[in-house]
């Protein structure tokens, strides 16, 4: 008995089927053997069909990329140390400065009336002095007294040593008002270190 498996013929849709999947493998190999670079249009391929670092920095526009993770942690960390830095001024922290540590020392002396005084505010020492100045006063009082009483100078005292800081004010005046006033020295006082 004869196999029906042999007997049978191919039907011209399988043959059809048969060509069509050889022509399409030999087309393709023929594309891919024939294609060159220079076939290929400008500009026609997009990103994700170019093989993994194929490209450098010729054909890429640095200026378009933006950091990468680690750029941006180095960029966030110098940001972080500039604020730090701007916390402080030549090494000093910020509690050293004026703002938190200046002092005004006052002092009186009450004086008779026809009679002239000297007086002196000091700073402590550690201390230096960044202004100051004088004024006549009423005494037991902070209101300044009228124009009757006369005020001869005013000015900073030198530390000893030749630095140059203010280490204290002093004034000198005449009483002519008639009546006991004050004559009050001040001084503006900040940390040496400030």
């Amino acid at each position: 008995m004869r196999s029906t498996i042999a007997s049978r013929r191919p039907s011209a849709a399988l043959v059809v089927a048969i060509v069509a999947l050889f022509a399409a493998l030999g087309g393709t190999g023929y594309a891919a053997a024939t294609l060159s670079g220079r076939d290929i249009q400008k500009r026609s391929i997009p990103a994700n069909r170019v093989v993994n670092n194929a490209l450098g920095g010729g054909q890429i526009n640095e200026s378009k990329l933006g950091p990468v993770p680690a750029a941006q942690q180095a960029v966030t960390a110098q940001t972080a140390a500039t604020a730090t830095n701007a916390q402080q001024l030549q090494g000093r922290d910020a509690t050293r400065f004026l703002a938190n540590s200046a002092r005004v020392e006052t002092n009186q002396l009450n004086v008779v009336t026809n009679s002239s005084a000297t007086v002196t505010a000091s700073c402590l020492q550690g201390e230096k002095g960044i202004g100051g100045g004088a004024a006549w006063m009423i005494v037991n009082s902070d209101n300044p007294t009228g124009f009757d009483a006369q005020l001869n100078a005013s000015f900073p005292l030198s530390a000893r040593g030749g630095s140059g800081e203010i280490a204290g004010w002093r004034a000198v005046g005449i009483n002519r008002t008639g009546s006991t006033r004050g004559l009050r020295a001040y001084v503006i006082c900040v940390p040496k270190t400030a």
